[in-house]
């Protein structure tokens, strides 16, 4: 495996740091999978994103991890996010990953976690296979409840995460959700869709993926991982055999 930090600049000149993984193995071009980190998060997402990373490098298939603007690493404000400035991010570094020359641009793929999942759909990328995670298309009441007695529409809202962060977010966010017509996005992304969600996750609910999967094309699959928690814990072993085997099936092995 090899892998090196990049970085490119959104559609508002903010740098946008990720990380490229690569197999060991040097040919012209790779399949590739563009990973898309949660709330507030980071492009390792707590570790899955830099396992699966060497998992996906193992099979021969190229990997992608970023901050979007404000997280980590990157530039720019978060407080000031949007799911429009989210989705904008996410349209830039496809853009980047589809013009490197080490892509194979019939054979991206898309692992989204949490947020991240809402993000793709707000996208609603041109790819070829798409894995979610965690994942929800109704993120005002998700994240509404989420942040608990702190929600203020009209003023800042504030989450106190479990690590010690503390995350703000203007009005700005909350009012931005009316710019997207979710279930009409899901239904112009044509791919091969995988849900993988944990029986025990206390975020997202199980209903939440089931519209996502009841409004989404065909071919697609869902996944429930028994016993595994928002954060597929303590089955993230299982999660990246259900990863590598729909990537290498999806992509690597698939026609053109």
């Amino acid at each position: 495996m090899r892998e090196q930090k990049i970085q490119i600049k959104n559609k508002e000149g903010e740098n946008l740091i990720g990380i490229e993984v690569f197999p060991e193995e040097e040919k012209t071009k790779y399949p590739t999978v563009i990973m898309v980190h949660g709330f507030a998060y980071y492009k390792e997402e707590d570790g899955i994103f830099v396992e699966a990373g060497k998992r996906l490098a193992e099979i021969g298939i190229a990997s992608y991890r970023f901050d979007f603007s404000g997280c980590g690493e990157s530039e720019g404000d978060y407080s000031k996010t949007t799911l429009s400035k989210l989705r904008d991010d996410l349209a830039s570094i496809l853009e980047y990953v589809k013009s490197a020359p080490t892509t194979d641009i019939e054979r991206i793929g898309i692992l989204a976690q949490s947020f991240g999942t809402t993000t793709t759909i707000a996208l609603s990328p041109k790819v070829k296979s798409i894995i979610l995670m965690g994942s929800f298309m109704n993120g005002e009441e998700i994240l509404k409840r989420h942040f608990g007695k702190s929600y203020n529409p009209n003023g800042i809202s504030v989450l106190n995460h479990s690590d010690g962060r503390i995350t703000k977010i203007e009005p700005e966010f909350w009012k931005d959700f009316k710019n997207h017509s979710m279930p009409h996005l899901l239904k112009e992304m044509n791919c091969s869709l995988l849900l993988i969600h944990g029986s025990n996750d206390d975020i997202v609910p199980i209903s939440s993926m089931e519209e996502i999967y009841k409004n989404a094309n065909q071919p697609k699959e869902k996944i429930i991982v028994e016993g595994a928690d928002h954060s597929m814990i303590p089955k993230r072993e299982e999660v990246y055999k259900i990863v590598v085997e729909w990537f290498t099936k999806t992509l690597k092995n698939s026609s053109k």
